[in-house]
């Protein structure tokens, strides 16, 4: 009888393909692992947390942060020397914020409470608030005391920004495939783990399957 025959050879079949379907998921959980751990090629978890972290257009800036902050390259940066307890202050916020959002690809805002930053706030000489200070490459371009109005803040910010290109700072720098320090970013060598786990990836030749049979496509 053929059914028999049949019967074995598609047995024959199903095993073949059981095995090489294993064996894939088996390699492709092995290149998660890999990747996860940062081993042969770029730790994207890193990566990411990097490009959210230099991302961020506002943030409250502690002491320690202040001179990386005004540094960071393909930026205005912006300083708001401020307190709670300062009308003028809680007036000129929310603006610059708002102002600062909209342009958050070339601008960013570091917010300084004056009671959380006395030493800074000395060492910068802030003697009245709200104090807004713009920097480009760490260099000190613009200063002004109060709350200038909607209007005047967009045209400063413009004025300053004008010139910027955010593909000097470190998130152009990492979608162009440029590292921090300015060289390029090539992925180092591929392990011979790496190429074998690759390999067992690619679809399996025809000639695996039992004589007689084929795969339409």
């Amino acid at each position: 009888m053929k059914f028999p025959v049949f019967s074995c050879f598609a047995a024959v079949l199903f095993l073949v393909s059981c095995d090489h379907i294993t064996e894939v998921g088996g390699k492709v959980n092995e290149l998660k692992n890999l990747r996860k751990e940062g081993k042969d090629g770029l730790d994207l978890n890193a990566i990411k947390e990097g490009i959210a972290k230099t991302s961020l257009s506002v943030q409250d800036l502690p002491e320690t942060g202040f001179h990386a902050f005004i540094a960071e390259p393909g930026h205005l940066n912006i300083v708001d020397y401020h307190a709670g307890w300062c009308p003028p202050c809680r007036k000129l916020g929310p603006i610059l914020t708002e102002l600062v959002k909209a342009n958050s690809h070339v601008v960013r805002l570091g917010k300084i409470d004056i009671d959380q930053a006395k030493e800074l706030a000395n060492e910068q000489r802030v003697s009245s608030i709200p104090d807004v200070r713009f920097y480009v490459g760490g260099k000190l371009v613009h200063q002004f005391v109060g709350a200038p109005s909607k209007a005047e803040l967009e045209k400063l910010i413009a004025t300053h920004s004008a010139s910027i290109s955010p593909a000097q700072g470190s998130v152009g720098k990492l979608q162009k495939g440029v590292s921090m320090d300015g060289a390029a970013a090539v992925p180092p060598p591929r392990s011979a783990q790496s190429k074998m786990i690759e390999q067992a990836l690619k679809p399996k030749d025809k000639d695996w399957l039992p004589a007689g049979m084929s795969l339409q496509e």
